[in-house]
């Protein structure tokens, strides 16, 4: 019998909690709250096996919505940070994604109702769920439209790289975000609207989860703003510091870090010194 996939089993008797099943060599549950029916012996069935809380082989008529050949979106229905989280699978059981392959910072772990690509995985009698790796789930989901350049897509965070964040799209398209072209951090699983930018010649869709850089001078200059506020009114940060230091403190480029700081000093919120900026609270 193989354990997360389907298997065709003959059924040998009836109990008073289950029928019991087997292969002509092991012998499972099907449980009567799975069942559909009554059924007779020597009749065969197609089910999937999984174990149940107690660790028992136990087989579902219910179709699950992974298997360890088939991968799809799992909803997580709750978090247990000693443990991990846990994705609803179609089934009585739900799959553990452990901690091991989840983030460090638990504040990048999904939440309930986030979604991950998964598929699943048998490990010492029971079945786990496992992130689909970001190149093969082209090999899976394959989209029957392309995106559109300066269009919005809803999409999922589902992979974090140095650069950014990989998301995909439920129907399988796959969209790089560049660190520079976000403003917070996210979470793994969390869906997100994202507006393309480009698409490579090699296909490769580029999206942003900011808004045009006109629309987002006042919002980045309330971070600028809170930031000061929080630092007895001074930073060290100036129109010369370095990118990486202001990707670092504040979640965008530099570029859009010296438009807001621009917008600030004209309305008379900061004065700007070669070594540091001051807030102003003479206004």
């Amino acid at each position: 019998m193989e354990l997360g996939t389907y298997n065709t089993l003959k059924v040998v008797r009836e109990t008073d909690l289950a029928w019991m099943l087997t292969d002509g060599e092991e012998e499972v549950f099907l449980h009567k709250k799975e069942a559909e029916r009554s059924y007779l012996p020597g009749e065969e069935l197609t089910v999937f096996l999984y174990a149940d809380n107690l660790g028992r082989l136990t087989a579902s008529l219910k179709q699950p919505l992974a298997t360890t050949t088939t991968a799809a979106f799992l909803e997580v229905v709750s978090v247990n940070h000693e443990y991990g989280v846990f994705l609803a699978n179609g089934i009585a059981k739900d799959l553990l994604l452990s901690k091991d392959d989840l983030p460090l910072s638990v504040n990048a772990w999904p939440v309930v109702g986030d979604k991950l690509f998964c598929t699943v995985k048998a490990k010492k009698g029971l079945l786990f769920a496992k992130v689909v790796a970001r190149k093969a789930v082209s090999t899976i989901l394959r989209p029957a439209t392309p995106l559109e350049p300066d269009q919005n897509y809803e999409a999922i965070v589902s992979h974090f790289i140095v650069e950014g964040l990989i998301l995909h799209t439920e129907s399988g398209h796959e969209i790089f975000v560049h660190e520079n072209n976000t403003r917070k951090k996210y979470r793994l699983g969390e869906t997100v609207s994202v507006r393309i930018l480009k698409l490579n010649p090699d296909g490769e869709a580029v999206g942003t989860l900011i808004q045009q850089k006109e629309l987002m001078l006042q919002p980045d200059a309330d971070i600028i703003l809170a930031y000061l506020e929080a630092h007895a009114g001074r930073m060290r940060f100036t129109d010369a510091s370095a990118p990486e230091e202001i990707q670092a403190a504040f979640h965008m480029s530099k570029g859009a870090f010296k438009r807001a700081l621009g917008t600030l000093y004209r309305d008379g919120r900061v004065e700007l010194r070669p070594d540091q900026t001051l807030l102003k609270t003479d206004r």
